[in-house]
């Protein structure tokens, strides 16, 4: 079972979603690390998970001038990806629609290099977006609110992985999901809380914020 840091490994002092906490991830034995992209005022791609960053909206600004206004300075998807290169897996969630064609080529660019990578989202028309312009793309649809009709859904849109959050994990959807040929993926895991779940074999990865903890249920399974 694939074990894949959230946002990184940061609850040792690195800043969340930053080429610090990704290093620490590999450094721990993660297998794949997962950030957020956004697209900044100015039409780059950078890493950050919330809308704004100190009551600065990214979406009204340059990265440059961000960090002029905020003191910090988010990594371009670019940056990570090149880092990332022939070392560590990447699950890259879009967490907005409207950049497709942008953003498919850097991400079909680094499936073809050879190295894992899931793209995932909330939004169901990004996904079958991308599912046309780049269907060599590995894409995971990201439910939180309601399990009904994931698997259909995942299929409507082109994604052959579903990443339920824990509290929506039951046996009818991993039943459901499994059976219909999808691969899933389960975030918000936590090996104290949840380290059952690894004995199930249905269950292809988990995302975490505690990667020391799932990598050692993972090993003792």
């Amino acid at each position: 079972m694939k074990v894949i840091a959230h946002r990184g490994v940061h609850d040792t002092g690195a800043v969340e979603n930053t080429l610090e906490a990704f290093e620490l991830a590999a450094t721990a034995g993660a297998d794949m690390i997962e950030l957020d992209v956004r697209r900044t005022g100015a039409g780059e791609l950078a890493i950050l998970h919330d809308h704004e960053l100190s009551g600065v909206a990214l979406d009204s600004c340059s990265l440059d001038e961000l960090a002029q206004r905020t003191g910090f300075r988010p990594p371009l998807l670019t940056e990570v990806l090149a880092w990332a290169d022939g070392r560590i897996g990447v699950d890259v969630e879009l967490k907005e629609d409207g950049y497709a064609e942008q953003v498919a080529p850097p991400l079909s660019a680094f499936a073809a290099a050879g190295n894992e990578l899931i793209v995932s989202s909330f939004i169901d028309p990004l996904l079958a977006r991308l599912s046309q312009l780049a269907p060599e793309l590995r894409l995971g649809l990201l439910i939180a609110w309601t399990a009904d009709r994931c698997a259909e859904r995942a299929a409507a849109v082109g994604a052959c992985t579903v990443l339920p959050e824990m509290k929506l994990v039951t046996e009818r959807l991993t039943a459901d999901v499994t059976g219909a040929g999808i691969e899933l993926i389960v975030w918000d895991f936590m090996a104290v809380r949840d380290g059952s779940l690894l004995a199930d074999d249905r269950i292809a990865g988990v995302i975490t914020d505690d990667v020391p903890g799932a990598l050692a249920a993972n090993l003792t399974r």
